[in-house]
């Protein structure tokens, strides 16, 4: 009987060890639903055994049997241990690899990109400018292709959040579809946009995410529709049960349409219709695997329906939940237009000498960017100081005057995170007030920002740069603006 329970014990242990296992590392589920998930098992188990069905009477025999499935049960306990250990330490060597190849594709990528937006506000003649327009095409389309390979491995490893918040439903769905408009005109395809008057103007989500999924298949339905063709976004309401709207929402074309073999594996990562679609139509075969992963994650399936030469059509279901945000009446389309290019206008004035008596400290190691980063902030009328390490930001910040640190992480001698402990522990020996330390990075995963700010930085600005996020930055941190 003593044997029997023990072995109900061990067994109810090893079942909630397995379950917990299996829950976080392969069902993905946070540590505090894999714990709670194998506790239950392991309650169960041990409150329903098997084995009290027959409780045979205690031999030498059944003795030895006992033991012999005990030492097999730790065998077993070993090997799952050692095989999450491996899993685990797997885990940790592909973030750091995204990590890393974030920050040394990104940062080449910021120069291409910042230059060639400054060439092209030079005297240029057209063929030149032609040129430009070429560059920056390919280095926007580079750049796509790095976002769209670590979004698909942020989502993988479980780390895309969605957000909860009310935004304006019918003007996000028509954003999105609307920045193809100008493409859609030049291939003289007719896009349209349907919205069921049923749903509610107001909703609750992640606006942001349901863009990206909306961009995804709208461009590419553009890429597979040839010229005279049509596309359709609609989105139709389905079920109202109290603040709760059930609609569909579909992306259909006229386009080459596909294959059932095709359909099968369409939501596949780097998967195309065929070996040549990417070379033909561009882009990495990750747009759908992101869409699909956001949409399950928001609680619906992307699917597909199509016939070859007849067109395909994209769609999924899903909840929302309705704001209670008042509804307010929006100014005609034209009048809201003028008013965004008025503000486009000033803007663009601010950006010439916007700021005085402002000293900018800069720590970054690569001499194209630290050429980029110095014409920018000297067009928005900063004085800057740049250094080429966190060794060198140090001791700029021991001898000199600044009213904010733009800080690159990775650096050689010391790197952003030493120095910004340095600068924050020299600050503090001296009864110095302290400088803004911005990080200026590479790194674009998800949580990077919480991290470099944990680590006493103030914000966080990702590359390639965006001229009216540092002018931002410097307004928040200076408050010195002409």
């Amino acid at each position: 009987m003593l044997h029997t329970r023990k072995k109900e014990i061990y067994t109810s242990i090893f079942v909630a060890v397995l379950v917990g296992i299996i829950s976080f590392y392969l069902l993905q589920l946070d540590i505090s639903k894999s714990v709670g998930l194998s506790l239950l098992f392991g309650l169960l188990t041990l409150l329903f055994p098997h084995t009290r069905a027959v409780e045979p009477t205690p031999t030498i025999d059944n003795t030895v049997s006992d033991n012999t499935s005990y030492r097999l049960l730790e065998k077993k306990f070993k090997r799952i241990s050692k095989k999450a250990d491996r899993l685990e330490r797997e885990k940790k060597t592909t973030e750091y690899f995204l990590a890393s190849m974030s920050h040394e594709i990104r940062t080449p990528l910021n120069g291409i990109i910042g230059l060639t937006e400054i060439l092209d506000n030079t005297a240029l003649t057209k063929e030149q400018k032609e040129f430009v327009s070429m560059i920056r095409e390919s280095s926007d389309n580079l750049r796509v292709i790095v976002n769209d390979v670590l979004d698909v491995s942020k989502i993988n490893a479980g780390k895309m959040e969605l957000e909860h918040i009310d935004f304006d439903f019918y003007s996000k769905v028509k954003a999105s579809a609307g920045i193809f408009i100008p493409q859609a005109e030049e291939k003289g395809i007719h896009l349209n946009v349907s919205i069921d008057p049923q749903i509610p103007k107001y909703l609750i989500g992640d606006p942001t995410r349901l863009s990206q999924v909306i961009i995804n298949l709208v461009s590419n339905a553009l890429k597979f529709t040839d010229k005279g063709g049509k596309i359709n976004v609609t989105v139709e309401s389905l079920e109202r049960q109290n603040d709760h709207v059930l609609f569909k929402l579909s992306v259909s074309d006229s386009g080459i349409g596909l294959s059932q073999e095709q359909q099968v594996k369409i939501f596949e990562a780097y998967s195309q219709a065929t070996t040549s679609t990417t070379r033909k139509s561009g882009g990495t075969g990750l747009g759908l695997t992101i869409s699909s992963k956001i949409v399950r994650s928001m609680g619906g399936e992307l699917q597909v329906e199509s016939e070859e030469g007849k067109g395909a059509t994209f769609f999924f279901v899903i909840t929302m939940k309705e704001s209670l945000r008042e509804v307010v009446e929006e100014r005609p389309v034209v009048e809201k237009r003028i008013k965004l290019e008025e503000k486009e206008e000033v803007t663009e004035v601010s950006l010439e000498k916007g700021f005085k008596d402002v000293h900018v400290l800069v720590a970054e190691d690569n001499p194209i960017n630290q050429r980029l980063i110095k014409i920018v902030l000297e067009n928005l009328g900063v004085r800057v100081t740049l250094t080429a390490n966190g060794q060198e930001a140090y001791d700029a910040r021991i001898s000199g005057e600044y009213d904010i640190i733009f800080m690159d992480v990775q650096m050689p001698v010391m790197d952003g995170i030493e120095s910004t402990h340095c600068i924050l522990e020299y600050e503090k020996e001296n009864g110095l007030d302290h400088v803004p330390i911005i990080a200026l990075t590479a790194n674009a995963l998800t949580g990077d920002k919480e991290k470099y700010m944990a680590e006493g930085m103030d914000d966080y600005a990702t590359k390639p740069l965006d001229i009216k996020i540092l002018e931002k930055l410097i307004s928040e941190y200076c408050c010195v603006v002409v």
